[in-house]
């Protein structure tokens, strides 16, 4: 796994982003509650990140939060619908959790 960091503005300080999997191509990102912006219905990625997911060739995105693990195909970010705003820690990509796919956790996947 590769750790991903970006600079956060805001807190004026390089911050985790996420990790990435060379092996299954996926981006895995945990979002605290905090997180989700009630605006859009979602959550954001910054805008560096994607750029280098999109250089990794990155596949899926995944996401863990206090509601459940979601998962989407990574083109699904790059959609011209996908809004590119800046809420003060730079620019990010919001993603509706209502267009994420709920991951079903097994016995075997807990």
């Amino acid at each position: 796994m590769t750790k991903i960091r970006t600079y956060d503005p805001k807190k004026s300080k390089l911050i985790m982003a996420g990790e990435f999997d060379d092996k299954d191509k996926s981006f895995y990102k945990k979002c605290k509650p905090q997180h989700f912006m009630k605006i859009v219905g979602g959550y954001g990625i910054q805008e560096d990140v994607i750029q280098q997911l999109k250089e990794m060739d990155c596949e899926k995105i995944y996401l863990t939060t206090n509601t459940g693990k979601y998962v989407n195909p990574f083109k699904d970010w790059l959609a011209r619908d996908i809004k590119v705003l800046n809420y003060g820690h730079g620019k990010q990509r919001f993603f509706p959790l209502s267009r994420m796919e709920r991951v079903i956790l097994t016995k075997e996947s807990a």
